[in-house]
């Protein structure tokens, strides 16, 4: 088993380990996917373990091998939980990023959850895809097996101007001018909770990630929804439905209000007036630089009342003239 020393080495944020393990639906929406995917015998990875949880379900359901891999250190507290648990004996923990990572033995099963309030994040799609080519059987079981994209018109003025919260002191402060930080919230997506009712449209099922294909996960989609309410359209709502197994869902929509992940909201510099009934395009799309691999997103939007454009690139605005891509591919 070899790998190189790991690089995260800060303290452990024992306050977001706690908060996460009592998002009960989370836990248990795992817990039942575990149990009814692991089989006597079988050998296990679960990448980013944190406290062990998942690779725990995995040892009591009866996996002969467990592989949690984590690289912070809280992988200690994650040991500590095994031993007093009695389930050192079938857990193998190693501190290490899994692409430096060479494993004795590939798994009938992998676990992971380290994605974002949209499932997508940087370096998701190699992380699963090197996981996928090294460190499972062919055929292997992976939870979550598929994932499906959400999107929906938002207004709520209230959750706009949450994201500009400098905007009644109009971005002068102490003498100096900090208007550029009001491009830089407008050019960047936000995890935030979004209550139903600010959905203007219903929302609509854009992209679905098969994990064990090869598809790609970026995407640049465009959506027709016809306006349910009147209103002020301040940006678009994205979230995620996962399909642990066949029969085990988990999502992060705005009716799961004690979802950890939340969900993520796109802001518009200018939102737009809608009417009841109207119909509107809607546009998001998330491509991967060729050299940094971070994602830059768009989103965009047209009404009769006019058309909204957004991007981003780390939360910075950049010309198309300064990115590496054509400006067409990330709108």
């Amino acid at each position: 088993m070899k790998s190189r020393v790991p690089v995260a080495n800060e303290p452990v944020n024992y306050y977001y380990y706690l908060r996460m393990i009592k998002k009960a639906e989370r836990v248990r929406a795992f817990q039942s996917a575990i149990r009814a995917s692991v089989r006597a015998d079988d050998v296990v990875v679960e990448i980013g373990s944190g406290l062990g949880t998942y690779s725990f379900f995995a040892a009591q359901s009866g996996a002969k091998r467990v592989y949690a891999i984590e690289r912070e250190r809280v992988i200690e507290v994650a040991q500590e939980l095994a031993a007093r648990n009695g389930l050192s004996e079938r857990i193998t923990f190693i501190r290490a990023d899994s692409a430096d990572l060479v494993l004795p033995e590939k798994a009938d099963v992998l676990i992971l959850e380290d994605f974002s309030s949209l499932f997508l994040r940087r370096g998701l799609e190699e992380l699963v895809r090197d996981a996928l080519e090294r460190h499972v059987k062919e055929g292997a079981v992976i939870l979550p097996h598929a994932v499906s994209l959400n999107l929906a018109p938002v207004g709520d003025e209230a959750l706009w101007h949450g994201v500009l919260n400098l905007e009644d002191e109009r971005y002068h402060l102490y003498g100096l001018d900090l208007r550029v930080l009001r491009e830089m919230m407008l050019a960047s997506p936000h995890v935030r909770q979004i209550e139903l009712d600010a959905l203007l449209a219903a929302p609509q099922v854009f992209k679905t990630v098969v994990l064990n294909q090869q598809d790609s996960f970026l995407f640049d989609e465009v959506l027709s929804a016809t306006v349910t309410r009147a209103g002020m359209m301040h940006g678009l709502a994205g979230w995620f439905d996962l399909a642990l197994t066949n029969e085990v869902r988990l999502s992060n929509a705005p009716t799961s209000s004690d979802s950890v992940w939340h969900q993520v909201f796109f802001p518009f510099t200018t939102p737009l007036p809608v009417r009841a009934g109207e119909v509107v395009h809607l546009r998001l799309s998330c491509a991967r630089s060729s050299t940094t691999r971070d994602l830059w997103w768009t989103w965009q939007a047209s009404a009769p009342s006019g058309s909204a454009h957004n991007c981003s690139f780390q939360g910075i605005p950049f010309r198309p003239s300064q990115l590496d891509v054509p400006a067409g591919s990330v709108g």
